[in-house]
């Protein structure tokens, strides 16, 4: 056999034993909604299991731009919502690295606040469930100021625990999906080509 492919075939036997899990993750798109009214918003979402969580709070607006002030929401069940950029990863480090929750109901009780500027997108990094049980999920929601009033744009929210990128379906793949992605591309690298003198 050739010495590369003794290298591919090592190569997978080591990762599967390694990873006992095959999975891709699991995004679900339009996950998060809610809805606001002159004064006041709303924002709920549901676990794959069925719980719900939501945030509630005062909506006012100044000019060009639009606050969220979050009041309360669901108490019992884990869950936290914090701004972030476009294209960042919402994982368990951004939770914990956010300064300015709009609300935090995860460890403790916590309320903040949020601002729109007209016409630019706002993203709100969700986490749900707690570590401790394995039922992390991550998720995010665009909200859009057009002057007049809030909309929910859009929304996709990360089943598998892994974290998933702010405005897009990207989530981070599993180690073992990742090692097979990695492990397809050096064995499509090394396969097999005819010696040159060959005919």
């Amino acid at each position: 056999m050739n010495q590369k492919w003794k290298w591919a075939a090592a190569s997978l036997a080591l990762l599967l034993a390694a990873t006992p899990t095959w999975a891709f993750p699991v995004v679900e798109w339009n996950t998060i909604w809610g809805g606001c009214n002159s004064t006041s918003f709303w924002m709920s979402t549901e676990s794959a299991d069925g719980l719900g969580a939501g945030v509630m709070g005062l909506l006012t607006y100044d000019g060009n731009r639009a606050s969220l002030t979050a009041e309360h929401g669901t108490i019992g069940i884990a869950h936290c919502w914090f701004p972030v950029e476009y294209g960042t990863l919402i994982d368990a480090q951004a939770w914990a690295s956010s300064t300015n929750p709009l609300a935090n109901f995860y460890d403790t009780i916590e309320l903040g606040g949020a601002t729109l500027t007209e016409g630019v997108p706002m993203y709100l990094g969700l986490q749900l469930g707690r570590s401790e049980f394995n039922e992390l999920e991550y998720g995010w929601v665009e909200l859009l100021y057009d002057g007049l009033s809030l909309t929910f744009l859009s929304s996709a929210t990360e089943r598998t625990g892994l974290g998933i990128y702010a405005g897009t379906g990207m989530a981070i793949p599993e180690p073992a999906t990742a090692g097979l992605l990695i492990l397809g591309a050096s064995v499509l690298a090394c396969r097999r080509r005819p010696h040159p003198n060959r005919h």
